[in-house]
């Protein structure tokens, strides 16, 4: 066993790596860790060790970020969010993220250790399958980020394929922290008829973004920093190996996690993340500003579910796809094709024209709502609020506005509930994103 210790200063943009050599013979590694977790009264928030593991070369092999306190890698099993596969002899390096805000630093002790022995059955890759057969045009349901044992969740992939099918879904998006450890095994987990679409959430210190509809076998580095350039790159690499971009939770008051980027990258924006909150509220003002300014941009809900406690598909949106594939989900997502809602009985549509397609003005949009009695259902253009009507106990209704002005740019619809949430005065029920007023 080897012994590392350090001290990191206070703050929260640090990486480091802890290199250590693997002779020969090596089958298994076992890394754990320990630090100072105390809070001063200064700093009341409690200290964090990220951890990650990378070999030769600089090849991934893993990430649990603060979720665990050991990890173990071996070429026929690997700790939730690690890569099991062959350890070849050289140097690896733990990799560290501390997040300090205690003003005296962190002092922190990695210990390394190495195994021997034979190895056992070689792991092998199990990733979902990319499409539902016989699945043809028509609206699925799902949800693009969630959470399981693979990064700081509390489900297997098994479980979460269960609260899935249990909440109306059609598809889910694997989105563990840094890490594409589950995207190799949803295919053992995933019932028939459920999609899974291979992905992950970049979690940098500086906004979390989900790379969706990845090739399994592709992690996206997480260190890189608004200004170095690496954003836009890593963005148009997800985009050529099929995926899409997303902007995750950008307005959550979380350190770290609040969107820094820029959105001149991203495909959509994760408007409603979990339960309503009024964080969720200024990520759909952010997003109705863009939409002003003329940016076709996609606006999405996801639940971020990690507790068995939180719902699946709270919220999930809805997308018009041409099948129930991982390529026509995203193709879908990047023309805006699709509407958010609380629940699988709650849907917003337009008549005759889906979310993402253009008119000519003068053009006349009508939203139509199902299962959201009590709601206000409102239109809404570049120049504000246009058209209002109160959803009765059917849990039905419309409302049509005729955009006779290409200045109004767009007609989107949006539903919610006039009753005060945990941190606003109404809670939204449905939103769906756009047509467009050439």
């Amino acid at each position: 066993m080897v012994r590392f210790t350090g001290r990191a200063e206070a703050g929260t943009e640090q990486w480091d790596l802890v290199r250590f050599e693997v002779p020969e013979g090596v089958s298994r590694i076992t890394v754990s860790r320990a630090y100072e977790r105390f809070s001063t009264p200064e700093s009341p928030a409690p200290n964090v060790l990220d951890l990650g593991l990378i070999g030769p070369g600089g090849e991934f092999r893993g990430w649990s970020g603060g979720a665990r306190d050991t990890f173990t890698v071996s070429a026929s099993d690997a700790t939730p969010g690690y890569l099991a596969g062959p350890i070849p002899p050289g140097t690896w390096a733990v990799a560290l993220g501390p997040v300090v805000f205690a003003a005296a630093g962190m002092a922190w002790e990695i210990l390394v250790e190495l195994g021997t022995g034979p190895s056992g059955r070689p792991f092998e890759s199990c990733p979902a399958p990319a499409e539902v057969p016989g699945r043809g045009p028509g609206w699925y349901r799902g949800d693009l980020h969630v959470h399981t044992v693979h990064s700081d969740g509390e489900r297997t992939p098994g479980e979460l394929a269960a609260a899935a099918r249990a909440r109306g879904l059609d598809f889910l998006g694997s989105s563990e922290h840094n890490t594409n450890a589950a995207n190799r095994v949803w295919g053992a987990s995933a019932p028939p008829g459920l999609l899974v679409l291979p992905g992950e959430e970049v979690t940098t210190r500086h906004g979390h973004w989900l790379a969706v509809g990845l090739p399994p076998d592709l992690c996206v580095d997480w260190r890189h920093r608004p200004g170095d350039g690496r954003f836009a790159a890593l963005a148009g690499e997800v985009r050529m190996r099929g995926g899409a971009v997303v902007a995750a939770h950008p307005t959550l008051p979380v350190p770290g996690a609040a969107w820094r980027f820029g959105f001149g990258q991203v495909d959509a924006i994760e408007v409603w993340n979990g339960p309503w909150t009024v964080d969720d509220h200024f990520a759909v003002e952010v997003w109705d500003s863009l939409l002003r300014s003329g940016r076709r941009v996609t606006a999405i809900g996801n639940s971020d579910s990690h507790k068995r406690s939180d719902l699946v598909g709270l919220p999930q949106t809805a997308y018009h796809a041409d099948a129930l594939s991982a390529r026509a989900v995203i193709a879908a997502l990047k023309r805006g094709r699709c509407y958010l809602a609380e629940s699988a009985a709650v849907s917003l549509t337009y008549r005759s024209v889906l979310p993402g397609d253009t008119l000519t003005a003068p053009a006349e949009v009508t939203a139509e709502i199902e299962g959201a009695p009590g709601t206000i259902l409102t239109l809404h253009t570049a120049r504000g609020t246009v058209a209002a009507r109160h959803v009765p106990s059917s849990g039905r209704a419309a409302v049509t506005w005729r955009a006779a002005d290409p200045a109004e740019l767009f007609v989107r619809a949006e539903a919610r509930l006039p009753e005060p949430a945990a941190t606003t005065f109404s809670r939204l029920v449905a939103l769906a994103n756009p047509v467009w007023i050439s």
